[in-house]
């Protein structure tokens, strides 16, 4: 079970959220590129608000956080997972080109290459927004913010995504039969403590 909860947040976060290689190569005038000259992604303007506070719910007992300041150059997006018998939280934070992971109560963590490749859905790449059968749905307010809502088919999985300023805020995906949601439970947008994006002093990052 809790094999099947990361794959499928890997799914939907990497999915809904992402460009592929592909996409990254074909569209470089995208708002967030990868440089061949530098070791460290270019990370700019991937969202469409300063900054702000996102409470996630999702299957099997999982709570999500995202902090994000700068358009999305520093953020931290933690899981909290709560399946009775065990818990475990992982965070990431992820700044100056850098992912930034750990275990909540782990004195060691790794460090690794932050290659953001944000997918816009209002620039797809034409091919590509046909090859997934990527469809506009129009909007729909969720807390108060008025999202887009796209439909899309990735590996066979159909699944709904509603952004916010680019910012996902719910995905439905369908897998084996059933449906798996993960959704905004509170938005908030304003400053956020700079703290936050911190490294904890006692862990040690290893580098990958």
């Amino acid at each position: 079970m809790k094999k099947l909860l990361f794959t499928l947040f890997a799914l939907v976060f990497i999915i809904a959220c992402s460009k592929t290689d592909e996409q990254k190569v074909e569209n470089a005038d995208q708002q967030n590129v990868t440089s061949e000259n530098s070791s460290q992604p270019i990370v700019n303007h991937r969202y469409g608000i300063k900054s702000g506070v996102i409470f996630y719910t999702a299957p099997m007992g999982t709570k999500q956080e995202l902090y994000f300041d700068d358009y999305g150059a520093k953020e931290v997006f933690s899981t909290s997972i709560d399946l009775g018998i065990a818990k475990s939280k992982t965070i990431e934070i992820r700044k100056d080109g850098f992912t930034y992971s750990y275990k909540d109560g782990d004195k060691e963590g790794t460090k690794k290459a932050w290659y953001v490749n944000d997918f816009d859905y209002s620039k797809g790449d034409p091919k590509l927004m046909e090859r997934y059968k990527v469809k506009d749905l129009g909007t729909e307010i969720i807390d108060g913010k008025e999202c887009k809502k796209y439909s899309a088919e990735f590996g066979g999985s159909p699944i709904q995504t509603w952004v916010w300023n680019n910012v996902m805020i719910k995905t439905i995906t369908q897998m084996g039969g059933k449906d798996f949601v993960i959704e905004a439970v509170k938005i908030q947008d304003g400053a956020v403590d700079s703290k936050i994006f911190d490294l904890p002093a006692d862990v040690t990052f290893k580098e990958l």
